[in-house]
């Protein structure tokens, strides 16, 4: 067990768990475990590092590589066959056969675990696929436990059959002690890339290396991220931008290594400018022009280009680095149609048969000064609650209830400021305005394969 903790510390309770659940090599596995909670909080560390530790045979399925029904299928039987023979495998009945056949030939009660990672992806293919995953060992003649690895919880996954419920466990984000004692952890890590970056005389290398001086960095630094930021990959990333930048007095010796208060005042401002970076993953530098007269005109140029270019790429790096439910980004497409639409060519806009539209003089006119009514120019409207989720339900494909976790979602783009409006849903008296630009929600929706200037009036 301390060799699981060194591996993945601050995850005693679910290592725990886990190991209760997977049992002996004997014992039969459960039906299928749901292991649900935030981006970067040791999901998938954890279940690897405990099936490597009983040394039980798994199959690990990224959902996102594996985008259909047949590559899943023929993954899994490439993983349970020990030859590197091809099996084409179409419909889930020959997966279940091939299965029996394979556990016909085995002679061992071996225990088989099938992860499926990032598997809020298997919600966008047929349903029936992943309600089968549920109790796939009822199908096949094998020790077999299929597990489920998400970001979302259990409720966001919709079944209109009868689903058997699995064993759910939740990772919930790290405290500001944990990541503090996992951060640690890479000291050595974090020296070697500023010794990397930096010739530093071996006196000043000596007092770089001090665990202590890193333990000071370290608290200053997640005092100023650890609200913002829970997510223990990017804390990481910027926690190694800011020690260089932290270390730099001390190695031009401007400040000593033992000043605590002086190097947290030198950090403190750099700290909340870097806030402005997070999740953006973009260099600082600023591309350096050169110094010659004759081209004073070209150097304005290049720099106002290059500074709406940054701009443009940040807004889409920004948009694209959140973190939205699936659903939440269609309704946070609405809500932009609903500011940005008349409300009198919704029925056009997403009706398939809204008959044919007789072109009048008054439109002819109209459309003749759209530089001037640009609705997308002229600012967000406010629209109802209702009319949101009639033109959420006309660009969403898929169907889906009209449940508490959806309205909820309504709530938290409230919250992030991505619309305006009251946190209450009343779905008579609530109203609200999308206050995100055209290019933060076209990034937004890319990510989920939409193309929003389809339903924008201004484009027709």
């Amino acid at each position: 067990m301390k060799e699981l903790l060194n591996k993945v510390p601050c995850r005693e309770k679910q290592l725990n768990t886990l190991l209760d659940l997977f049992g002996e090599y004997d014992e039969p596995l459960p039906y299928s475990i749901f292991i649900s909670g935030s981006m970067a909080t040791g999901k998938t560390l954890c279940l690897t590092n405990v099936l490597d530790y009983l040394r039980y045979k798994h199959i690990t399925i990224d959902c996102i590589e594996c985008y259909s029904p047949k590559i899943i299928f023929e993954t899994i039987l490439a993983g349970l066959q020990d030859d590197d023979v091809e099996t084409k495998c179409e419909t889930l009945s020959d997966l279940t056969n091939y299965m029996n056949k394979f556990g016909d030939d085995k002679i061992t009660y071996e225990p088989i675990i099938i992860i499926f990672d990032r598997a809020e992806r298997l919600r966008t293919m047929d349903q029936t696929l992943m309600c089968t995953f549920l109790r796939l060992r009822e199908f096949c003649n094998l020790n077999i436990c299929t597990v489920f690895v998400t970001h979302l919880a259990y409720d966001n996954f919709y079944f209109k059959i009868g689903a058997l419920e699995p064993i759910q466990i939740f990772f919930p984000n790290y405290t500001r002690d944990e990541l503090f004692k996992i951060i640690i952890l890479n000291h050595k890590t974090f020296i070697d890339q500023m010794l990397s970056q930096h010739k530093i005389e071996e006196d000043i290398s000596n007092e770089l290396a001090e665990k202590q001086l890193f333990a000071n960095f370290l608290n200053a630094f997640l005092t100023v991220f650890y609200r913002p930021c829970r997510d223990l990959i990017e804390l990481q990333h910027m926690a190694q931008i800011n020690f260089i930048k932290y270390c730099e007095p001390i190695i031009r010796e401007e400040i000593k290594a033992s000043d605590v208060d002086r190097l947290w005042r030198h950090i403190t401002p750099v700290l909340k400018s870097s806030l402005a970076h997070l999740y953006l993953r973009i260099s600082e530098g600023k591309p350096v022009s050169p110094s010659k007269e004759n081209k004073t005109e070209l150097h304005k140029l290049y720099n106002f280009e290059n500074s709406l270019k940054e701009e443009l790429m940040s807004t889409k790096t920004f948009a694209q680095s959140f973190e939205l439910p699936y659903y939440a980004k269609f309704l946070l497409i609405a809500a932009y149609l609903a500011s940005y639409n008349p409300p009198k060519e919704d029925k056009r806009l997403f009706m398939k048969n809204h008959g044919k539209q007789r072109k009048r003089l008054q439109q002819v006119k109209a459309k003749a000064k759209v530089t001037e009514k640009l609705t997308t120019q002229l600012g967000p409207k406010v629209f109802t609650l209702d009319r949101l989720l009639a033109i959420f339900y006309a660009i969403l494909e898929e169907k889906i209830g009209l449940t508490s976790n959806l309205l909820a979602q309504i709530a938290t783009l409230v919250e992030l400021k991505l619309i305006a409006g009251s946190k209450e849903i009343d779905l008579d008296t609530a109203k609200y305005k999308c206050i995100v630009g055209y290019d933060f929600i076209s990034a937004v929706a890319q990510t989920v394969d939409f193309n929003v200037s389809k339903y924008l009036y201004d484009f027709i």
